[in-house]
Order: C-alpha cells, then sequence, then structure tokens
C-alpha cells in the first residue's frame, strides 16, 4: 500500500510539472505573439512629451521658467513634432522630451488652430526618434483596436510613454461644436482612456502605424460625467496638414479670397430678413471671389449646389477641392457696401475659380 501511493505521488508530481511546463510554454508563445506589445515598440520610437513653457519674474525670486501646460506629440519628420494646437497655444517656448529623457527646445512652430494641429521644429533632432508611419484612417473600423501613447500627468508627475488601449468607437464623428476645432474634422471616437497630458497623444494601430491624434475627451458637463469618450484627429487630415506645415510653414487649402462670418436667419429670405449663411464681411478685391464678381455683404447659401448655412459646412465642402478647380456658388444679394438694404434683393450665381492664396 506504502509504495502504491508513493508511486501515485510520483506520477502526480510528474503530471503536475509537466502542466507547469506546458502553462510556461503557452504564455511565452502567446507572449511573442502579442500584437498590442509588438505595435508598442515599433510606435513609440515616434512618441515625445511636449511642455508649454512660460517666462515668470517676480521681485523675490527674479527671473524663472514654468510649465504652463503638459501635453504629448509624435515625430513625423526628422526634427519635426505633430502635437494639437492648444497644447502650445502662447507658450513663450516649447520644449520636447523623448521617452528616454533627451531634451530638445523649438526652432519654430507651425499651427494650424481651426483643426488644432501644430507642428513643433526642433533646434536639434533627438537621436533615435523615429518618424511615424502614417496608416489609412479611412479604413478604420469600429471595433479595430486603438492603442494611444502619450505622456500623462497626474499632480505633476508625468508618466511618459504610457499605453492605452481601447477600441474605435465610432468614425466620421463631426467637430462641430467640439474641442478647438473651427473647420469640419471627421473625427475617430475613441473608448480608450485619455487624461490629463494626453493632447497630441499619438493614435496607433495594431501594425503600429499612426491612424490619429489625440484631441480631446468629454468629462464632466452640466453635471453629468460621461467615461470612455474620446475623440482623435484622423490621419487623412494630419496627413495634409501636416505635410503642408512642414514643407510651407502654413497650410496651402484652396480658398475663395473671402472672409465670412455666420448669419442666423430663415431658410428663404423674408421681407425684413436675408436668409441665413455666410455674410461676406471683407473680400480680397483681387481675389478669385472679386473676379467672379463676389461683393462685400453678400450672403453665400449655396456652394456647388449644396445649401451652406455657417461655416462648418462651407469649409467641409471646399477642402474636398483642388486649386484651380471651378465651384459654383449662389449668394443673396439684399446689402450694399454699406450694409444698407437694397430696393430689389436677388439671388445671383457665380462661378469661382479657386485659387492658393498667402
Amino acid at each position: 500500500m506504502g509504495m502504491r501511493n508513493g508511486t501515485m505521488k510520483m506520477l502526480c508530481a510528474a503530471l503536475a510539472l509537466c502542466m507547469l511546463l506546458t502553462a510556461g510554454a503557452g504564455y511565452a508563445e502567446a507572449a511573442a505573439a502579442n500584437p498590442v506589445a509588438d505595435a508598442y515598440e515599433r510606435a513609440s520610437a515616434s512618441v515625445v512629451q511636449v511642455r508649454n513653457m512660460k517666462e515668470t519674474w517676480s521681485p523675490e525670486t527674479g527671473p524663472a521658467t514654468e510649465i504652463s501646460a503638459y501635453g504629448s506629440g509624435v515625430c513625423v519628420e526628422a526634427g519635426f513634432i505633430l502635437t494639437n494646437w492648444h497644447v502650445v497655444y502662447e507658450a513663450d517656448f516649447v520644449e520636447v522630451e523623448t521617452l528616454d529623457g533627451q531634451i530638445a527646445r523649438a526652432r519654430n512652430i507651425f499651427s494650424d488652430d481651426s483643426v488644432d494641429l501644430a507642428v513643433i521644429e526642433l533646434e536639434t533632432a533627438p537621436e533615435g526618434l523615429v518618424p511615424a508611419t502614417l496608416g489609412d484612417s479611412e479604413a478604420v473600423r469600429p471595433g479595430d483596436l486603438a492603442l494611444v501613447i502619450g505622456s500623462p500627468v497626474l499632480d505633476n508627475v508625468v508618466f511618459p510613454g504610457t499605453l492605452s488601449v481601447g477600441y474605435v468607437s465610432g468614425v466620421n464623428r463631426p467637430s462641430r461644436d467640439m474641442g478647438y476645432f473651427s473647420r469640419a474634422v471627421p473625427l475617430i471616437q475613441l473608448d480608450a482612456a485619455l487624461n490629463a497630458g494626453t493632447s497630441g497623444a499619438g493614435v496607433f494601430n495594431t501594425a503600429g502605424e499612426l491612424i490619429g491624434l489625440a484631441a480631446l475627451k468629454a468629462g464632466e458637463v452640466d453635471g453629468i460625467i460621461y467615461e470612455g469618450l474620446g475623440f482623435a484627429i484622423p490621419a487623412a487630415t494630419i496627413g495634409r496638414v501636416a505635410g503642408d506645415l512642414v514643407a510651407h510653414g502654413v497650410v496651402r487649402r484652396p480658398r475663395m479670397g473671402v472672409m465670412v462670418s455666420d448669419l442666423d436667419g430663415p431658410e428663404e429670405p423674408i421681407r425684413t430678413y436675408p436668409p441665413s449663411g455666410l455674410l461676406a464681411s471683407e473680400v480680397d478685391p483681387e481675389g478669385p471671389a472679386a473676379r467672379a464678381g463676389m461683393m462685400l455683404n453678400d450672403i453665400i447659401v449655396e456652394f456647388d449646389g449644396v445649401r451652406v448655412h455657417d461655416f462648418t459646412e462651407l469649409s467641409a465642402l471646399l477642402d474636398t477641392h483642388q486649386a484651380g478647380e471651378v465651384v459654383h456658388v449662389k449668394v443673396y444679394r439684399c446689402l450694399d457696401e454699406m450694409g444698407y438694404m437694397i430696393d430689389n434683393p436677388e439671388y445671383v450665381e457665380l462661378d469661382i475659380t479657386l485659387g492658393i492664396l498667402d
């Protein structure tokens, strides 16, 4: 009986060891095939922290510098970092820090506040910082994994290179009345955690490609707390805007040569009030719109056959065109250039050849 028990104990021990070895091999195999870890290793080489710096002075301490705002950024070209415009807004100077502790100061900052993007040109390019590979944001689907890599901050303690993993919750979310956007941007919705300091963080797919830039999250609105509701600027927008900012310092969009302001009103004009649309508050006398016949105080109501009510709608349509293309624009003319009502208001149709304006 004793021998039988001893044999059983030996068999059980051998079986347990076999199970541990098998489990260990399974864990190693799973770890080796972890697409998230692999993507993090590739993508994190492009990620930096961004610091908005202020210069201060007081009689007691004299001159000093302090951090006004924390953010994140992604290398898009050697010596160039992409981040949100609101991260670097009103900075006295900006510096970035890589995950291995290299610090570089900004030489120039080129920005487009209408889509909340900025490109930082560094004085020196940090060693080992790899430009991100731009992914296809138009192929992104709800349910795809989204890897956010940035530098969240808790009580002035920075956690560089933090990975937050979630899913794409939606695509083509309108930017109207959200964040710092004044142009239409088809935002990517995420449920990955976004926190203070992750504005400008890279959003990557499991191939390690940049599919977006974290821009904002819902927090508390009217006493209601929202969780898992973040938004990113898609790579398609990043490619167009960052490419121009790096190459030219400005975004070279096709323009009509007119400054507009939103005008509330009825859908169709009534005797005492013009229709809603975009009031031409300034018209460049040498610009495309003026050459086509647009006048100061004309109200743009249609662009390429589409009814428009505000700048967000107009900019979304305008951004689908290239310089040199001809667009058909309908305006309602009811005011003279002094802003007084005219006797015979009328709709006027114009063909405008878009141009690149400095």
